[in-house]
């Protein structure tokens, strides 16, 4: 079956618009513990030919939006509940699997995180680059050999006619990661997507790949989706970024001035973990308390207030959405000119987020009100190995346990007494 031709691609016309455009996008996984809420409402576009970043911890959502967006998620746990995928003017949604089948690799391709898993360990990597280009061209098998040649010899790997007849195993994990970026380019896609294509590589190795990544995709015009919990390489990398927390966006803007003025408090925290270059020795990194809330409880309030040192009363009950960071500002979405967005009540001040807390006078973060308390209380009770893992930040008292005594300061240990 032939995939159907968008209006764009039919009469070699550009649209006017974005490649890519995700508007609320809801997945959930159906699980023996109940429904998880693994995504929740997103909405963000990509232009032809931009990089836009996606962070945030493990477990906010990042990966589950792109297989989503690849229409990968694992059958049958995981299901598109609402929203749109239009890419180039297909609603990827409501496409059929074999009009699907035929858009991957040809049209959006992915890096997974792992390519010693990815790539299929009984297979020469002839065979699983010639099948993938033949799977979508109709070209001769010394045809697609030749082609395989030319990316290997394109992503720096040495002997490259040679190498084909190589296993997997018989390539570090750096020269595997080329393979896989040999094999989602192979076919000039659009559309590319890294799902954290540096994870368990060395410094220096994540940095020859991230610079190949950077190079190809900008010599071949093709828009990418960065996955990453690495702020240094969406700094680099990136035009755009957006933060994930909890299956949702919490904040977007030009990578340059979310560096420059974080406005949202889960964000200041990200930057405030990590060790930076310029920053005075005797500075200390400051955590982000607690863990992530469990994403088998539907959302109420702000995913991120038992958290955050700027909660207000409101943070508990209502859940903000993305709105600009100067108030009547006009919206643009994508490109250069983004507009700064911010899901947040009462976000840090500049003077705030330069030093990762609250700076105003007798401010304290709003306490959980008794209906939160007794939410948490019950989840608590059901899982009680949870326990340590849910905290309250409460303002500078340090963090509180929410299956302590409804929010009271723990004690001190017996050596801080």
């Amino acid at each position: 079956m032939t995939a159907p031709v968008s209006t764009r691609r039919r009469d070699g016309i550009a649209e006017a618009g974005p490649l890519l455009q995700v508007s609320d996008l809801v997945v959930r996984f159906s699980t023996h513990d109940g429904t998880v809420h693994a995504v929740n409402g997103i909405s963000f576009q990509v232009e032809a030919g931009e990089t836009v970043g996606l962070v945030g911890e493990s477990g906010c959502g990042k990966s589950v939006t792109n297989l989503a967006i690849m229409r990968l998620l694992p059958k049958p746990a995981g299901r598109i509940a609402g929203g749109r995928v239009e890419f180039d003017g297909l609603d990827l949604v409501q496409l059929a699997e074999a009009d699907m089948r035929d858009l991957r690799g040809k049209e959006i391709a992915m890096i997974f995180q792992d390519p010693m898993t990815s790539l299929n360990p009984v297979l020469t990597i002839e065979e699983q680059m010639t099948e993938t280009i033949r799977a979508h061209r109709k070209i001769t098998r010394q045809e697609s050999r030749d082609r395989s040649i030319e990316l290997l010899g394109m992503v720096g790997i040495p002997n490259p006619e040679s190498r084909l007849s190589s296993f997997p195993h018989q390539f570090s994990g750096g020269m595997r990661q080329r393979v896989m970026i040999a094999m989602a380019l192979a076919l000039e896609p659009k559309l590319m997507i890294a799902d954290e294509p540096t994870t368990a590589l060395d410094v220096t190795i994540q940095a020859q790949v991230l610079e190949l990544l950077r190079d190809l995709t900008e010599r071949a015009g093709t828009s990418v989706i960065l996955i990453t919990h690495d702020l240094g390489v969406v700094a680099g990398m990136t035009q755009r970024i957006n933060v994930m927390y909890a299956g949702f966006i919490v904040e977007t803007a030009t990578t340059p001035e979310l560096f420059a003025a974080p406005s949202h408090p889960y964000t200041v925290g990200l930057l405030h973990s990590i060790p930076r270059l310029n920053a005075e020795r005797h500075e200390p990194l400051i955590p982000i308390e607690g863990a992530p809330p469990d994403q088998r409880r539907a959302p109420t309030g702000c995913p991120f207030a038992p958290r955050c040192a700027w909660r207000l009363p409101v943070c508990w009950t209502d859940n903000p959405a993305l709105a600009p960071v100067a108030p009547g500002s006009r919206i643009v979405t994508s490109g250069p000119g983004a507009t700064h967005l911010i899901a947040c009540h009462n976000p840090p001040t500049a003077e705030e987020a330069a030093v990762g807390r609250p700076q105003r006078p007798g401010f304290v973060a709003a306490p959980p009100p008794g209906i939160v308390v007794d939410e948490l209380a019950a989840s608590l009770e059901a899982t009680p190995a949870t326990a340590d893992e849910v905290v309250i930040m409460a303002g500078d008292e340090g963090p509180v346990s929410a299956a302590g005594a409804a929010g009271l300061p723990l004690p001190p240990e017996e050596g801080e007494r």
